[in-house]
């Protein structure tokens, strides 16, 4: 029977299957993540790349509500006027009798604050989905401006620096409630940033951020 059909290739432990691996029709993304996670996608092996997926959509969600909270606060904004601050001065010399007039200026801080949340919030948003999915030419662009956010210290630090812009707005939020969410979360998760790569660097080592456009190229040459 074995001399009519021949020997299976399973007898033979030099027939491996390599070959055959190497020559499957396998997507251009999984093979340059196999590569070190070059193509958009970090490392996400084992426990640690659990974390690191974690991470990221818990940053992805941060932004969503950071740029909720600016939107809600410009249309609050609109809807109730920019506040006036009065000049004390000028009051209480009307008060006492006197005819001088009373000045207001308009306090734009609220507004100008929203404004950057929705900014912040964009950009974060858009280099975690530069994480999940390869978009080559704007991650070389956010790379020469924005290179502090390739790397959990100084994307920690960021998530810290952006509360404070809630904290800012202090008890005259128009939104107080999600202010004041957005910005203890935003502290508590850049604090988990610097946590883990003070605490566990093993897990930041295994961090892999968005690979330029040349090197996702040259990950895709070397695989046959």
């Amino acid at each position: 029977m074995s001399a009519q059909y021949g020997t299976p290739d399973w007898v033979n432990p030099q027939n491996s299957t390599g070959e055959a691996v190497s020559e499957a029709n396998v997507d251009p993304g999984v093979k340059a993540s196999a590569n070190g996670g070059q193509n958009g996608q970090g490392s996400v092996s084992g426990k640690g790349g659990c974390l690191l997926c974690m991470l990221s959509l818990m940053n992805m969600g941060l932004a969503a509500m950071m740029a909720a909270l600016g939107v809600l606060t410009i249309l609050e904004v609109h809807k109730g006027g920019v506040q006036q601050q009065t000049n004390d001065a000028a009051t209480d010399d009307a008060v006492n009798g006197g005819s001088s007039r009373v000045y207001h200026r308009y306090d734009l801080s609220e507004p100008f604050l929203a404004f950057y949340m929705i900014l912040f919030a964009v950009l974060l948003f858009i280099y975690e989905l530069m994480w999940w999915t390869p978009l080559t030419g704007l991650n070389d662009n956010m790379r020469k401006n924005f290179g502090f956010m390739y790397g959990l210290q100084g994307k920690g630090l960021y998530l810290i620096f952006v509360a404070f812009l809630c904290f800012g707005l202090g008890r005259d939020a128009r939104v107080l409630i999600l202010n004041y969410f957005t910005g203890i979360s935003f502290l508590v998760g850049g604090c988990l940033h610097i946590f883990i790569v003070c605490s566990k660097p093993e897990i930041a080592q295994e961090y892999q951020p968005p690979g330029r456009k040349s090197d996702i190229v040259s990950a895709s040459d070397n695989v046959v």
